[in-house]
């Protein structure tokens, strides 16, 4: 029961910094540049693996929290984005017309898919040795 109380404690904690870095992010309060891609969470990962299997799993709950609270923002193609069109079909009594759906999930996944791109970008220039 304690391990269970520890990492519910370590969701919450890293849930309410993620949303804490999101917020930044969307204010200008943080750089774009700060965020890092599959390299970046590959080279942290392996550091905090080397400093003991426990920090190694409170990097996972991160890394989960942080997957979880951006999966359910309301871009189209991510979960977020279908129940936002779930409650619209929810308000309205009826489906949302198909060709806006289909025109929003097409801008959802070229933004997610830009979004990809862009922090693999910033990997390659970061490890290539250019300051970002």
């Amino acid at each position: 029961t304690e391990a269970l109380a520890l990492g519910l404690r370590e969701t919450k904690e890293s849930g309410f910094k993620v949303l804490t870095f999101l917020k930044k992010l969307a204010t200008g309060g943080v750089s774009p540049t700060k965020l890092g891609g599959p390299l970046s969470i590959f080279f942290v990962a392996n550091q905090q693996a080397s400093l003991g299997f426990s920090r190694f799993l409170l990097f996972l709950t991160l890394i989960s929290a942080n997957l979880a609270i951006v999966n359910f923002l309301p871009i189209p193609v991510l979960d977020g984005g279908h129940m936002m069109f779930l409650t619209a079909e929810w308000i309205r009594g009826k489906p949302v017309d198909e060709k806006w759906l289909i025109r929003l999930s097409v801008m959802g996944l070229i933004f997610v898919m830009s979004l990809m791109l862009f922090v693999i970008s910033l990997d390659v220039l970061r490890f290539s040795g250019v300051s970002v």
